[in-house]
């Protein structure tokens, strides 16, 4: 039928093999065996001339689940080494491992987390067989700091990935899943022991959280899905400091630190102000802003103050006089680049200044307040000496009257 070709294909994937140039499918009939003699000869498909086909499935098993440090084994096997094949691995990002190596065998991190890629070179031409490598990570595209204030949502995140089922994990001797808190010091460092937050029980179908000490906060209820984070409508200054995720196996443990940061506007000498006052407000993190964060104030609408001047706008605000058109909310944003984080919000309230006119009115009011207390008190006093005299007129005349009778 013509010359031997060799087919290179991935175990386990579609493989195609082209009919002969000189088969006719209106003629002959057609079989395609693996192997060359019998027993071991095994029919994979046919054809034949009324159009009936057949053909032999087989399935490849789904890769295992690796845990950080254990050993990662690849091996690009070719059953043709009669000829000059070179073969190397590309990694998930793309870079190759090795000139001419067949095998890898590493300690498995999660960057090897993802798809491979076994190159085999033949005779000018490229071939490639992909396999996916799954090594268990915790939520890695989240970033590690969040921040939050008392007019945003909290969101402290942790997942696994959807395509990493729980009896996966629980088949690699999963022990125990918790959250656990390390509160932020007022002198800026974490306090030495933590706060048992919340804990998994395993044991129970479908899986629950058990509290501990909730602090407020509350469990996502996407648990099935992997959804592990913690959530409260609202941040709190007490927020602040770090909180890990842990997942503990026989021989490791996996943990996914979250560092919270809380925005907070602070005004100094208070929210209550009178117009033409000095205010100071300060929109900190509590502590120095790091140099790739910035803050951005606004304003309530038609404010005095509604265009500031600088750019980026400072942390501390100063304003020499406030007027009634500023009051209402004031809003400080933290944002990283051109992305928002978080932001807090300050209510101010500004009463009017006392005009001349309104202390002439007010102090003349209190005059005409005092002087009718006065002509009270002198009428009170006058009627009281007529009652009095009034009374020592009548004791006289019943004493003339009967006194010298006696």
């Amino acid at each position: 039928l013509g010359a031997d070709e060799v087919v290179y294909a991935q175990l386990g994937e579609k493989v195609f093999l082209k009919s002969p140039s000189s088969y006719n499918a209106t003629a002959h009939y057609i079989y395609w065996f693996f192997g060359k003699q019998e027993p071991s000869r095994i029919q994979l498909g046919w054809r034949n001339i009324m159009g009936g086909v057949g053909k032999t499935d087989v399935n490849m098993g789904s890769p295992s689940l690796l845990l950080p440090g254990e050993s990662l084994s690849l091996d690009c096997s070719v059953k043709a080494s009669y000829r000059m094949t070179k073969i190397h691995w590309l990694n998930p990002s793309g870079e190759s491992i090795g000139s001419n190596q067949k095998a890898i065998i590493k300690t498995a991190t999660s960057k090897d987390n993802g798809q491979w890629t076994c190159v085999v070179r033949d005779n000018q031409k490229e071939y490639q067989a992909k396999i996916s490598v799954t090594v268990l990570d915790l939520d890695p595209a989240s970033s590690l700091f969040q921040y939050s204030s008392k007019s945003s949502h909290l969101t402290i995140p942790c997942s696994i990935p959807l395509h990493i089922s729980w009896d996966q994990i629980k088949a690699k001797g999963l022990k125990e899943v918790n959250w656990q808190f390390f509160p932020k010091l007022p002198s800026g460092g974490n306090s030495d022991g933590p706060q048992q937050l919340f804990s998994l029980y395993l044991d129970q179908v479908p899986l629950t959280w058990k509290a501990n000490r909730t602090r407020g906060l509350s469990t996502e209820p996407d648990l099935q899905k992997g959804k592990l984070s913690l959530v409260r409508k609202q941040g709190r200054e007490g927020d602040r400091g770090d909180y890990v995720c842990s997942f503990k196996f026989p021989k490791v443990t996996l943990n996914k630190t979250v560092h919270l940061e809380v925005l907070q506007i602070i005004s100094s000498p208070g929210t209550n102000l009178i117009s033409g006052q000095q205010v100071n407000l300060t929109c900190s993190l509590g502590h120095p802003l790091p140099s790739d964060l910035q803050v951005k104030w606004l304003p309530p609408e038609g404010s005095s103050q509604l265009s500031l001047q600088s750019d980026p706008h400072p942390v501390h605000l100063s304003i020499p006089e406030i007027w009634t058109e500023d009051s209402g909310n004031w809003e400080c944003s933290l944002w990283q680049g051109g992305r928002k984080l978080t932001s807090d919000v300050i209510t101010l309230k500004i009463e009017p200044k006392l005009s001349v006119w309104m202390l002439v009115i007010i102090c003349s009011a209190a005059v005409i307040v005092i002087l009718l207390l006065i002509v009270v008190f002198f009428l009170y006093r006058r009627r009281q000496v007529q009652l009095n005299h009034s009374l020592l007129l009548d004791c006289t005349v019943v004493y003339c009257k009967y006194g010298n009778k006696s």
